[in-house]
């Protein structure tokens, strides 16, 4: 009924308006043409999309427009109507920009501020209607006539106005990339009105001249005719977004692997921050790489579950303005639950393998905290045990008399002296062969100027001086020791090269000789032993050996955390 009587002041409104256009035509038509256009794009969005309030609310504003216009008619109900509702138009377009892409107000700011709003176009102007007893329409003219209430609802529908836009720009300011990109036309539309609507109260309230304010009326009119248009495109385009639904069918076919899923879903969704999260078999959540988590991380997003036949399957991470296009999620979510199926089963896959990789590098460094520790024990054990040995054996020996008889037991010591000095040598390379003191306290360059020294062959060596994690650190070494103890065994090659280079997250390492070739890691000669402990720093080894051309053993290790 309400409504019924809306559409009929209206038509009444904009009657009287064409029979007496109170205003030269070229004003008159496009401040009547912004009503047209916010009815017939309020229709169009109601249509569309009839769950969304927006659409009914567009056309309430262009219904609202007219009835101003009932100010022109002769009756004095008809004109009280209209100049008490003369400004209701600018409290509807706020509530329209602020209910925004729902057509529901979000928050109790916006209900606030749309409700005073309301309050502050309408109250004032029934008791200025009684002490004013106007006569003439109020659309310009001078403010000598007019009351004190005339300025108590221009300053109060400013100050309003300029609170509603606040919160557009804030929810700008908060909202996420897809959100902004989604909504940039609605919220620059709702910032332009408000911004003429500020200039028009601003004219006003400085007493401009009739001329000046029909300039700024035609602006205003020309400004508000494409806004419900704007308007539309912005919520047509989130209708457009589940069309790409269809495209995601195809797409999912084609998607199992999770990384790859990820990206459809999140081109789908305009949502680039997108995360997947696959739910475990024995608890937890992997990514799409692999990595696993006890929970989902949330991080100030939403998120939506997506279960199959009472299981979970995953969680999608996404930017909370999804929340409003629940219908698209939903879309998305059914399109894309059999791919996910399917991804969850690589994505556990991927984990696993994931942790087996983990659990190598435990391995590897827990053999190589056993092994400093054999190092440390041999070298402050062992071998200071025969160092003491030795230098009891000397003194033995230099104290006892030479004499016939103590000849033989002389020539004894003197060599259980030497096969002992030859022990302490053999245990100090041993030492050094498990855990070498210098790549601990001087980093990788020592050890590799170390090797290169007592190398049979000519060894250059191009190092960097730096430092990187000790597990790096020892994996290159073993390389690089292995890779030079082959050219020295195998190889029969005249000299070698040793580098060294950092990039931004790993360490590469090339051992270079001008032998033989023919390495292969499937005939041994410690090259499997070499790949398996690269693997286990999550690096890669390659091997280049051509018959007659040599061999490059290329190792690159990760430095990331």
């Amino acid at each position: 009924m309400a409504g019924f009587v809306g559409v009929a002041a209206a038509a009444a409104g904009f009657a009287l308006s064409a029979v007496s256009h109170p205003y030269p035509w070229s004003v008159w038509l496009p401040v009547q043409c912004v009503g047209l256009s916010f009815v017939a794009a309020g229709v169009v969005g109601w249509a569309r999309q009839p769950e969304n309030g927006s659409g009914r609310l567009m056309a309430a504003v262009g219904i609202t427009w007219y009835v101003g216009d009932l100010q022109l008619s002769t009756n004095q109900a008809l004109f009280a109507v209209g100049f008490c509702l003369f400004y209701v138009p600018a409290a509807v377009f706020a509530h329209m920009i602020l209910a925004l892409p729902t057509g529901r107000l979000a928050g109790r700011a916006d209900c606030a501020v749309v409700g005073a709003l309301y309050l502050a176009v309408s109250l004032p102007q029934v008791p200025r209607y009684v002490s004013e007893s106007p006569v003439e329409p109020q659309i310009w003219g001078s403010m000598d006539n007019m009351s004190m209430w005339a300025p108590v609802g221009s300053v109060s529908g400013g100050v309003l106005t300029l609170a509603a836009f606040g919160l557009v720009v804030r929810r700008w300011w908060t909202a996420g990339r897809a959100a902004r990109r989604m909504l940039a036309a609605l919220w620059s539309t709702g910032i332009v009105g408000g911004g003429i609507a500020l200039v028009w109260i601003g004219a006003t309230l400085a007493h401009v001249s009739p001329g000046t304010q029909r300039a700024l009326l035609f602006l205003f009119a020309v400004a508000l005719v494409f806004t419900p248009f704007a308007i539309l495109t912005g919520l047509l385009r989130v209708r457009l977004a589940r069309l790409q639904v269809a495209n995601l069918v195809l797409q999912v076919e084609a998607a199992a692997e999770p990384r790859r899923l990820r990206d459809a879903l999140a081109e789908t969704l305009g949502d680039p921050t997108l995360q997947v999260w696959f739910r475990l078999p024995d608890g937890g959540y992997a990514d799409p790489d692999g990595r696993v988590r006890e929970e989902v991380p949330i991080d100030g997003h939403a998120s939506t579950a997506v279960d199959c036949r009472g299981e979970r399957l995953a969680v999608l991470v996404h930017d909370p303005a999804l929340r409003d296009q629940g219908s698209l999620v939903e879309a998305v979510v059914a399109t894309a639950r059999l791919a996910l199926e399917n991804a969850r089963l690589l994505a556990a896959q991927r984990a696993q393998l994931e942790e087996v990789r983990a659990s190598r590098g435990r391995i590897v460094a827990a053999a190589d905290e056993e092994r400093h520790r054999i190092q440390r024990d041999l070298h402050d054990g062992a071998q200071h045990k025969l160092l003491a040995i030795s230098l009891l054996i000397g003194r033995a020996r230099n104290e006892l008399p030479v004499t016939t008889t103590t000849a033989t037991t002389f020539r004894h010591l003197g060599t259980a002296a030497v096969q002992l000095q030859d022990v302490i040598r053999e245990l100090r390379q041993l030492i050094e062969g498990i855990d070498p003191p210098a790549l601990t306290e001087q980093g990788l360059m020592a050890i590799v100027e170390t090797l290169a020294e007592r190398a049979p062959i000519p060894v250059e060596y191009d190092v960097p001086p730096q430092r990187w994690p000790v597990s790096v650190e020892r994996a290159a070494y073993f390389v690089i020791n292995e890779g030079l103890t082959n050219i020295y065994k195998h190889a029969g090659a005249s000299r070698a090269v040793v580098r060294v280079e950092s990039t931004a997250d790993s360490l590469v390492l090339s051992v270079i000789d001008d032998g033989t070739g023919e390495a292969d890691v499937d005939r041994g000669s410690g090259l499997s032993g070499l790949q398996d402990r690269v693997s286990a720093v999550g690096g890669t080894l390659v091997i280049d050996s051509r018959p007659g051309a040599g061999t490059c053993l290329r190792a690159e290790l990760p430095c990331g955390s």
